[in-house]
């Protein structure tokens, strides 16, 4: 047996998968054998025969879609030059896998198995697809699959809008559970519980944050959302903990959950809430996406809308006067960020090489004006590092205000993000507050070095307890965000250039990490945006709460039904050499 790590990854780039069925009932191919104790993939003997998939789908009332990829349409026998054109074009950004079934934004999980990228006669395979997806209508779909995976031994994932870094929305020979049409927002402008009183937002899974918001928004009040505008709130978002640009005001998205509401692995629908299976809300908060069941909706807190500001500007090598000026002003503007997010101020910006670009400096609360008045501690030590050349004008400084939250991201913030790509590898690091707070000579060397070799960094800089933050926003319950991302300065994402291929996959958990974790040991990593193959996933990515989480998840999901690369329970199972998913005996 093969466990998931660099030195296996290959697995599923060096086998062949089964083709493309585009009709459900389709000839099987030639059977194979397994032992039990490994999930079915088509071509072996248990994987279910086409009138059992018939069943199902006459079970979901015809929503069962075989999984065609994408990319076949430019290959033989389905090759499309006009649409081929488009997908090549469109290759990774949300707009082409979000409206599909089975698609997902990470291309590196596909191993070239049908990319546009490889010869038209190439055969398309499904590789590392999903091989039939269930379009979830009802809380009876999401049970009709979970039996359907149970009964037949077959993997079971869930995919929602695909912002996935780990290929957890996939997997060879899976039944998907895709949440994307189960996507209702309904406003409650009482809620009423021993724990909160007040407005609330009831989510499904597959509401878009940016919808989420817009739909509070019009009823006059804020939730807590990405700052993508296409990542589902109620999936792996709020599993993760979900930071964002209204962190330093009220915390992480985790901490606005009133209720969950999910099927369990034996197919019962559960409301979990801080006084009823409070457990398992503790767990379902920030603690782990997808491990615990199939999330139909989540409840957060709603607030108020109030004005907000936000400022964006960039520069870069040839405004500073040089690589040295640059990196200076680089040192510069870390440090004085710091009182920014001891305000409850939110910072995004990409850091590389040449160019810093901050897409916001947002200021929830803030006028036009006292966001200006506020930054300029930050402007004047700029001019200063760099002997007067870094000025507002220099930096195309535009600080921008609206009524509200919503108004401001959708107007300045979110068409920046809606179409942005996500990074052919990435892995992330938190940056500790504490470190900041010392002397960051090694850090500022380090993360110049890390540049230099071709990386840059999307960052977000936040405070989630400071002073500044509303009194009416401590988060709901305790939950299972990591110490980590709350003793944080910054979470870092770290991007590899363009090639995505094992070379660049390795280099960033074997050299790049390393050189990272050097200067910040076991600084931690937001569950979200890390690497899939981290070495210590337990320490990583949980900080601490891994061992009560597991304890969880043996009594809610006992026998693995839903498994994730980094999901805790994830070493109960390795890969073998066809990249069945089997379990650790």
């Amino acid at each position: 047996m093969l466990v998931p790590t660099i030195a296996t990854a290959l697995i599923l780039q060096a086998v062949s998968a089964a083709s493309a069925q585009t009709v459900i009932g389709s000839e099987p191919p030639v059977a194979v054998h397994t032992t039990r104790h490994c999930k079915y993939i088509p071509g072996d003997v248990g994987w279910p025969q086409p009138q059992l998939w018939s069943q199902l789908n006459q079970t979901v009332e015809g929503r069962l879609i075989a999984t065609v990829p994408v990319g076949s349409v430019c290959h033989d026998p389905t090759y499309d030059e006009a649409k081929c054109l488009a997908v090549t074009a469109n290759w990774a950004q949300p707009q082409l896998s979000l409206p599909l079934p089975a698609e997902f934004m990470l291309p590196y999980f596909l191993n070239d198995d049908c990319t546009p990228f490889t010869p038209r006669a190439t055969r398309c395979e499904l590789g590392n697809y999903a091989a039939y997806s269930i379009e979830v209508r009802s809380i009876d779909d999401v049970r009709a699959g979970i039996r359907f995976a149970r009964t037949h031994n077959i993997r079971l994932v869930i995919n929602n809008s695909g912002h996935d870094f780990y290929g957890q929305s996939t997997g060879k020979g899976a039944l998907s559970l895709w949440m994307h049409h189960y996507n209702e927002t309904t406003f409650i402008r009482h809620y009423s519980s021993a724990y909160y009183s007040g407005p609330a937002l009831r989510v499904q899974t597959g509401a878009e944050g940016g919808a989420a918001g817009a739909h509070a928004s019009g009823e006059g009040y804020t939730v807590v959302a990405g700052a993508c505008p296409t990542v589902k709130m109620a999936g792996g978002y709020l599993g993760g903990g979900g930071h964002g640009y209204l962190a330093g005001r009220y915390g992480f998205a985790a901490d606005q959950v009133l209720e969950w509401e999910l099927v369990t692995a034996d197919g019962a629908h559960v409301v979990a809430t801080p006084t009823q299976k409070p457990d398992l809300y503790w767990a379902l908060s920030g603690g782990s996406p997808g491990s615990f069941g199939v999330v139909l909706s989540a409840t957060v807190r709603a607030f108020p809308n109030e004005i907000t500001a936000n400022a964006a500007f960039s520069f870069g090598v040839r405004e500073a006067g040089g690589v040295e000026s640059y990196w200076k002003a680089v040192h510069t503007f870390h440090h004085q960020l710091k009182p920014l997010l001891d305000q409850g101020i939110v910072a995004e910006y990409v850091l590389a090489n040449e160019t810093l670009a901050v897409t916001g400096v947002l200021a929830p609360g803030h006028t036009r004006a006292s966001l200006l008045l506020s930054l300029q501690p930050l402007m004047a030590a700029l001019a200063e590092s760099s002997g007067g050349r870094l000025t507002a004008r220099s930096l195309r400084m535009r600080v921008t205000q609206a009524q509200s939250y919503h108004d401001l991201f959708a107007a300045e913030i979110a068409p920046l993000l809606a179409e942005l790509a996500l990074p052919p590898a990435v892995a992330g690091r938190f940056v500790p507050r504490q470190l900041m707070d010392g002397d960051t000579t090694a850090l500022d060397s380090t993360l110049r070095a890390i540049a230099d070799r071709g990386y840059s960094y999307t960052v977000i800089a936040l405070n989630v307890i400071n002073a500044m933050r509303n009194d009416t926003a401590p988060p709901i319950a305790p939950n299972a965000v990591q110490p980590t991302f709350h003793a944080a300065y910054s979470s870092l994402m770290i991007n590899a250039g363009e090639s995505g291929g094992l070379d660049v996959q390795q280099e960033l958990v074997e050299e790049i990490l390393p050189l990272y974790d050097a200067v910040a040991p076991e600084a931690g990593s937001y569950k979200n945006e890390g690497h899939w193959a981290e070495r210590d996933v337990k320490t990583t990515f949980y900080g601490g709460m891994y061992e009560r989480l597991e304890a969880i998840k043996n009594v809610v999901d006992p026998n693995g039904v839903f498994y994730g690369v980094t999901s805790v329970g994830f070493d109960r199972f390795e890969w073998d050499e066809r990249g069945r998913l089997c379990r650790v005996i």
